[in-house]
């Protein structure tokens, strides 16, 4: 018979910024007259243009509190656990004026009581289909290569805590099961088991597919798609391309205003040397991306690639590919 031979293949560097592939960061139309440069391809809007979504009370954008949105910027953002969340939440609190933006410890940025960030919910559903079709309007997302997530959520909630065995383990129908789920919960293959065959019990933002966290109807609206394994080329362009008419200084990006210091681990806020991201301040930023192959396996490449397989249909996410393992016959 015929031999099944695997080999590695190139796994890009997800961790590195220097990654020359700044086309990864697509703007997918604009209302600038200014061409692109070729590398990034526009988004053909008119052809559906009889037909624009309406944002109903229903909708995934509007129900949940992921959709922040940026009035003076003109800016509706999309957020995604385990994607650099926590510090886009203090940027957007910079922007606001809120003047908690830069603590770092005892704050939880993700408490919308205390970052007083507006999201769509806040907005009449006619509003908010206004901001999502409006051409004025910047809708931005930053995504993050599939198989690199997962293993993000399970380094993070399985393996450094005990996250995942709460929020899985301790919900399964028997003791056989939830004794099993425990004593292999720093066991990949055992998670990807555990929470693709008991989606009900093991549900978590964490490890729910990015693409179902904004309804099919809304994603070829997102016309600004960054990715974290460029997350600080990326991020910067988003912030290059958002100007406010209330800004005392004409045409200052929110780049310039807000990105290029104040940022960084320390205290001392507005003083802090770093720029936006370049010093991640959150406590979880696992190097993922070098792990890859130290905790795949092919079979768990293979059920990561069938059971979020959800991921790489939704074609405007354009998420990165990557194998790990090729079947050679």
């Amino acid at each position: 018979g015929l031999s099944t031979v695997f080999r590695v293949v190139n796994v890009p560097n997800l961790n590195s910024d220097n990654n020359n592939h700044s086309n990864k960061l697509k703007p997918k139309y604009s209302s600038s007259s200014k061409k692109k440069e070729s590398t990034c391809k526009d988004k053909d809007k008119d052809k559906d243009n009889d037909q624009i979504p309406t944002v109903l009370a229903t909708d995934i954008i509007y129900e949940g509190r992921t959709s922040f949105v940026i009035p003076e910027y003109k800016l509706i953002f999309f957020t995604f656990p385990k994607v650099a969340c926590s510090e886009w939440k203090r940027m957007f609190m910079r922007m606001n004026g809120n003047p908690n933006w830069c603590k770092t410890s005892n704050f939880n940025a993700h408490d919308p009581k205390l970052n007083k960030i507006k999201t769509l919910r806040d907005y009449e559903p006619e509003i908010a289909t206004a901001m999502m079709t409006s051409p004025k309007w910047k809708r931005a997302a930053i995504v993050r290569e599939p198989k690199e997530r997962v293993l993000s959520s399970f380094l993070d909630k399985a393996v450094k805590g005990d996250y995942y065995v709460k929020k899985c383990c301790n919900n399964l129908p028997t003791d056989a099961l939830k004794e099993e789920c425990k004593e292999k919960e720093e066991d990949f293959s055992s998670f990807l088991h555990f929470v693709t065959e008991y989606p009900k019990e093991c549900f978590d933002v964490h490890w729910e597919p990015q693409a179902l966290k904004i309804d099919d109807k809304w994603w070829p609206y997102i016309n600004w798609i960054g990715h974290q394994e460029n997350l600080l080329h990326d991020s910067k362009e988003i912030l290059k391309q958002l100007t406010s008419d209330r800004d005392e200084e004409k045409n200052r990006s929110a780049l310039e205003r807000y990105g290029i210091s104040g940022w960084g681990a320390e205290q001392g806020c507005e003083d802090r040397p770093h720029g936006f991201l370049e010093e991640n301040t959150s406590m979880h930023k696992l190097e993922t991306g070098k792990k890859l192959l130290e905790w795949y396996t092919v079979e768990t490449e293979k059920t990561v690639e069938e059971k979020w397989a959800v991921e790489w249909r939704q074609e405007n996410a354009n998420f990165t590919t990557i194998k790990l393992f090729e079947e050679k016959e």
